[in-house]
């Protein structure tokens, strides 16, 4: 069933999402909102956009052109959706495409790219969503790997442009492997804590494409206060 929301605090920002479906979570706009906006970037696109949920968040934060690229067509309908909603058709694109297709005839088109990816290896330990045929896609390395995915950003982005990815914290050492093997600079990680004194599930990570070493670690980022309530810095997150 689709529902319309708010997008959090955003003034008149709405999502439609499918219960069935992949529905947005705090990684988005953690991602989201790790960017520092800046004007010289023209060109932005979103791997995997799913329901468009970053393209909407950071159209809030510039007035560059956006693509998002999204594999699964009933993903792509509901984006499409929400951009009109938003009025958002002459900004925002949605294209229904394999990142793996869509970047062969885009060389070094790109000036950001952002990625929410999959998280999950399949293998035969995995436990897949077998009641949903949408969220198993969103969540595991079934159709794109991460090694596809920065391989990918690598052909996509401009010299000197930047990739945004959260992932899993435990698989730190083989993204940044991949990144240096792909020619990427690893400038800005930030590591995310939901609670203080609990062990990271996530990263951050801000990647410049052929870019000269040096990378700054960021102050810890705690989600939540030991109520369950979000920390102050979080809540700044979730609007205008």
């Amino acid at each position: 069933m689709q529902v319309k929301n708010d997008i959090l605090n955003y003034k008149e920002l709405k999502i439609i999402q499918d219960n069935e479906m992949f529905n947005f979570c705090i990684d988005s706009v953690l991602l989201a909102r790790f960017w520092k906006p800046s004007n010289k970037y023209k060109n932005i696109l979103d791997f995997g956009t799913n329901n468009a949920i970053i393209p909407l968040i950071i159209s809030r934060y510039t007035k560059s052109k956006i693509t998002g690229i999204e594999i699964q067509v009933e993903a792509c309908k509901i984006a499409k959706k929400n951009i009109k909603i938003n009025k958002l058709e002459d900004q925002i694109e949605i294209i229904n495409s394999d990142i793996k297709d869509f970047i062969l005839d885009k060389n070094n088109n790109f000036d950001l790219i952002f990625c929410n990816p999959p998280f999950f290896k399949v293998d035969k330990e995995s436990k897949l969503n077998k009641k949903s045929k949408f969220l198993t896609p969103a969540r595991h390395e079934i159709l794109i790997t991460l090694e596809e995915i920065i391989k990918s950003a690598k052909i996509a982005l401009k010299n000197g442009g930047k990739f945004f990815m959260i992932h899993l914290s435990e698989r730190l050492d083989e993204i940044i492997f991949l990144l240096k093997q792909n020619n990427f600079s690893v400038k800005k990680l930030q590591i995310v804590y939901s609670k203080e004194k609990q062990n990271s599930k996530r990263i951050l990570i801000e990647a410049i494409n052929d870019g000269n070493n040096g990378m700054k670690i960021l102050e810890p980022l705690y989600i939540h206060n030991e109520d369950g309530s979000y920390k102050k810095e979080i809540l700044e997150m979730f609007g205008d």
